[in-house]
């Protein structure tokens, strides 16, 4: 019976001493009217020895936050907070508790009602998915107050050895399923804009096999990652039955490996190389450790042989590579600005962009801003990606295969170019061997002949019995003449010591005994061009007098040489009342052969043809 009454007065105490402690903390007053917060009725305890459960914890001192949230930084330690809630309204009131950090390891809410436990949730990223009550991205705990009842709240969060950070927010279950909706809305929303713009990158990447496109899908790729993993989509969407992943710390590995990514894209899109950059091999050498940590760190997890504070290592390290990759970055562009290049400008504004995000995003995490969420600094970064980085990626992008496609075009137009100079250097030899043979051979032998037949006619006799020898030999002189005209145009015999006005005027005089009066005039003071452009400039005016001789039904005709100071104007006038004449594609291909124009006027009064080619005096 003592040991009993011993008992009893023991629990009285105890109990007296709980209630006395319980009220200490004031309670949240809600009603279906109002928004509220936490801000002042959040407690907090300290479980240094992890050993406490939610008997004794109710035992221990808590202490009043100022704000609706943790912040503990790097804590080995379990940490409990606590806040009553009561019902001021004449209805039922259904709430909802959030705990808004989806990357805590174990996460245990109690409810307490007149003194009593009656209902628990056991959940955190280390286990499935479905230990949550509610299907949320973060920890929701759903429940309801009748009027004028009062409930307690008591929250574990364990995230040992690593940093635990976490805000506590109290919902009318209307006010957030429609936030919540909206929310997942806008996620949907930049998921959908993602997709867009990966699939405009892979087609523009198919059509142009540039590399760039690759990679910056591939950054858009890591860089959603890194955010799903932060905002707790990616467990709740792809591995929510396998919790052990989140133990490889995908925020942070994914955060490495975007800084490589973006240091790549840097170097293929400015066009950094060894050859123009000091950084450049520094920047390799970075990657190159960045990716070794990487490596290392999966191997260690994977085999379970880390030590406790590797967080904090991974922590450091994830500074130093921060810190190490904005000056390199902005190093490699000073080296490259002072050649005032859009493409390196622009990646200029986008290196300052995002390096004041990511100053603006360390500086939140170092000083602990609990008001300021470092999620919407990362998205920040992540629409700037999608919108302007795209666009500037597409711009430049399809800018160098413009380029590409120009320089290509040229190159194959001076190939031609070659190619046709080669062929007409082949012609002008050919035409030089063909008018020294017609001159040389045919004309010597020709020349034989009349001279054996001007040695018959001296007999009186042979002259009286063939009289067609007279005949025969004016043929052979008539022919002899031809035969100098024709190789003549050939090759106007000492072209290269005449030049193209000499050359020009002495076949129109040869031509002075025809049926048409040929003037030759010059003006300007005469430029010595291009061999290869002056012979170009010969056949054509070659060919524009014959022509005239053949097709015109002339009687007159001049050519001129007019030397401008950057062009030649080749002019021929005749009188001729032909105008069905003129083969164009032939004369056309010659022209256009020495980059110059044609123009043809006939009329009834005669025909003017004016050519004019641009030069470059010769030096």
């Amino acid at each position: 019976m003592r040991r009993l009454l011993l008992l009893i007065l023991v629990w009285t105490v105890i109990g007296k001493e709980t209630l006395r402690a319980q009220e200490l903390y004031k309670p949240l007053i809600v009603n279906s009217q109002d928004n509220f917060t936490l801000n002042n009725y959040l407690y907090h305890y300290e479980d240094k020895s992890n050993q406490a459960d939610i008997i004794s914890v109710r035992k221990r001192p808590f202490t009043l936050l100022k704000a609706n949230g943790l912040n503990a930084g790097i804590t080995p330690s379990n940490h409990w907070v606590y806040f009553q809630i009561k019902n001021n309204d004449s209805h039922p009131t259904t709430l909802f508790i959030e705990v808004d950090n989806p990357r805590i390891n174990h996460l245990n809410i109690y409810e307490i009602r007149r003194d009593s436990l009656i209902n628990q949730l056991l959940t955190g990223d280390a286990l499935p998915f479905e230990s949550r009550i509610f299907p949320n991205k973060t920890f929701i705990y759903p429940f309801t107050l009748q009027p004028n009842e009062e409930a307690g709240f008591y929250i574990m969060a364990e995230k040992r050895h690593e940093t635990l950070t976490f805000k506590v927010n109290t919902w009318q279950a209307k006010v957030f399923e429609e936030q919540d909706r909206k929310a997942y809305l806008l996620w949907g929303a930049l998921a959908g804009i993602t997709l867009l713009v990966l699939a405009f990158n892979t087609v523009v990447w198919l059509a142009t096999k540039d590399n760039i496109y690759g990679l910056f899908m591939v950054i858009i790729l890591v860089n959603g990652f890194n955010i799903g993993a932060a905002a707790g989509l990616n467990f709740q969407y792809f591995w929510n039955n396998s919790p052990l992943f989140n133990s490889f710390y995908p925020q942070t590995f994914s955060s490495w490996m975007l800084i490589v990514l973006q240091l790549s894209f840097m170097q293929k899109f400015i066009g950094q190389t060894s050859a123009n950059s000091r950084a450049f091999y520094f920047v390799r050498g970075f990657q190159y450790l960045i990716s070794g940590t990487f490596i290392i760190s999966v191997i260690l997890l994977y085999f379970n042989v880390i030590p406790r504070q590797y967080f904090q290592l991974m922590l450091i390290f994830s500074l130093i590579f921060d810190f190490v990759a904005i000056p390199l970055a902005i190093f490699s562009i000073a080296e490259r600005i002072r050649l005032r290049e859009k493409i390196v400008i622009f990646f200029t504004i986008v290196t300052i962009f995002k390096t004041l995000v990511l100053l603006i995003y360390l500086a939140n995490v170092a000083l602990k801003f609990m008001h300021f969420d470092s999620l919407s600094v990362v998205l920040v970064d992540f629409l700037f990606d999608l919108i302007v980085l795209s666009i500037g990626v597409s711009y430049f992008g399809f800018s160098k295969f413009r380029q590409q496609n120009e320089d290509l075009l040229i190159t194959l137009y001076q190939h031609e170019q070659v190619q046709s100079q080669r062929i007409i250097e082949a012609l002008e030899i050919e035409r030089n061997r063909i008018a020294e043979d017609l001159y040389d051979d045919v004309g010597a032998i020709l020349s034989t002949a009349i001279n054996y037949i001007a040695s018959a006619l001296r007999v009186a006799e042979i002259k009286e019995r063939f009289p067609v020898l007279i005949e025969a030999r004016r043929l052979l002189n008539t022919a002899i003449e031809n035969l100098r005209t024709v190789s003549h145009n050939l090759m106007p015999k000492n072209f290269a010591e005449l030049g193209l006005a000499k050359s020009l005027e002495e076949t129109l005089n040869k031509l002075s005994n025809s049926e048409i009066r040929f003037n030759f005039v010059k003006i300007g003071t005469e430029v010595s061009l291009d061999v290869s452009t002056e012979i170009q400039i010969f056949r054509i005016a070659s060919e524009l007098i014959n022509e005239v001789i053949k097709h015109a039904e002339a009687t007159e005709a001049t050519l001129q040489l007019v030397y401008q100071p950057e062009y030649l104007n080749l002019i021929v006038e005749d009188n001729g009342i032909n105008e069905s004449r003129f083969e164009m594609n032939n004369l056309s291909s010659k022209v256009g052969f020495v980059n110059g124009n044609i123009e043809i006027d006939k009329n009834k009064h005669g025909s003017t043809v004016i050519v004019e080619i641009p030069y470059e005096p010769r030096k």
